[in-house]
């Protein structure tokens, strides 16, 4: 039997991106929120993590060491890019950011999870923000930008259409 994916070009750009993945099999759904930007040599396009989720090497592969029987489950990734990687980047502006949009994505599946109260959908990363000083809490906030809200709320919308 021959098989085939697609894999949209936007996959391919080399983009801080924000992404939660849904893992589906039969009544039951695991979602995981992540990001691109945690390599040593700078951010990987979104399909290379998608890739290493799955992989042998445990330092990379969240899902696959979360998720019992993976090769079972069907992924669905939602994503968005939210600054370009040129490689010549000194501050830590853009990782700064993605990581605060990590964390505010994370709390906005949370808060839709409970919305909804299923106990067959879970999230296998839930940010629990214990330990934070208010100082740090009080500057990461100041990230989260009517722009950056907009496009977490699209990857959330488009998520919900789809549970």
């Amino acid at each position: 039997m021959a098989y085939s994916f697609s894999i949209p070009n936007d996959a391919l750009k080399r983009f801080f991106s924000i992404y939660v993945v849904k893992a589906t099999l039969n009544k039951k759904t695991y979602l995981y929120v992540g990001k691109t930007d945690d390599n040593r040599e700078g951010c990987n396009p979104i399909i290379s993590r998608c890739g290493n989720h799955f992989s042998y090497n445990n330092t990379h592969s969240q899902i696959r060491i979360n998720i019992q029987n993976h090769e079972s489950y069907n992924y669905t990734y939602y994503f968005d890019h939210f600054d370009e990687y040129t490689g010549k980047d000194k501050s830590r502006n853009k990782i700064d950011v993605i990581n605060e949009m990590e964390r505010w994505l994370n709390e906005m599946v949370q808060m839709l999870l409970a919305k909804y109260n299923d106990k067959n959908i879970s999230l296998l990363n839930p940010y629990k923000a214990s330990g934070v000083k208010i100082d740090l809490k009080v500057q990461r906030h100041k990230l989260r930008t009517n722009e950056r809200s907009k496009k977490l709320g699209d990857i959330l919308a488009l998520l919900e259409r789809e549970m």
